[in-house]
């Protein structure tokens, strides 16, 4: 009989730009893309958040029936997912902030100028099943590093590896003109219906999602990747 497969921890991400700005520069992202805070959901705070916008990473509190209601969308029939989103599926325990990168970055790959590690890593997983993009991550060394070298950057105290969380990423990025809600723990992405503009309309799905998780809801927080403008 062979031995139970160990479960891999990372440390948890910090929700701010300083720590996931760290993560994709040592990934090989360039200096030029760069998380940023969104301040509040104002016109003209949103105004103020620099363009442009290639996705938004949202962290909120983990309850059992808006989890429940989520993976009931994500397999809904009436949850129409195009072919070229790029999804992977989180098998690497508190890992969720990096898995919110990575989708963030992984829908963008023709917009984000990137070399280096994460580079290669798209090119050797671009066309995986999403298991199969989690296997080959659980097995990279420089992703690991990328996002300890972030994680242990933040203002708070790092926790231990294998901590409780009550608190998860969501990412959410327009692929062929419809929006997306990208969660490695659901069974798939979650369109959210046609979009032209990540900040605005992605600022309206997550409204919704904060309305439906109700009490804890002021437990969140948005940061916006953008790109400097050259």
């Amino acid at each position: 009989m062979s031995a139970a497969v160990k479960k891999i921890y990372w440390i948890p991400l910090e929700a701010s730009p300083e720590s996931m700005n760290k993560v994709i520069h040592q990934m090989g992202v360039n200096p030029s893309v760069k998380f940023n805070d969104v301040y509040g959901f104002d016109d003209e705070l949103l105004d103020m958040v620099a363009q442009p916008v290639h996705a938004l990473v949202f962290l909120f509190p983990l309850t059992d029936g808006f989890e429940s209601a989520r993976k009931e969308e994500a397999l809904s029939s009436e949850n129409k997912v195009s072919p070229n989103v790029w999804f992977m599926r989180q098998t690497i325990g508190n890992a969720c902030g990096t898995m919110a990168i990575f989708h963030a970055l992984g829908n963008n790959q023709k917009t984000i100028p990137m070399d280096g590690n994460i580079a290669e890593f798209f090119k050797e997983v671009n066309g995986l099943l999403p298991e199969d993009k989690a296997k080959e991550l659980e097995q990279s060394k420089p992703m690991e590093e990328a996002h300890t070298s972030g994680a242990i950057e933040g203002p708070s105290e790092v926790p231990e590896a294998d901590a409780e969380m009550d608190l998860h990423f969501a990412t959410y990025s327009i692929v062929d003109g419809d929006l997306y809600e990208f969660d490695g723990r659901m069974p798939a992405p979650i369109n959210h219906g046609p979009a032209t503009d990540v900040l605005r309309d992605g600022v309206r799905a997550i409204k919704k999602r904060i309305d439906q998780i109700g009490d804890g809801a002021h437990e969140f927080v948005v940061v916006s990747l953008n790109q400097d403008q050259q």
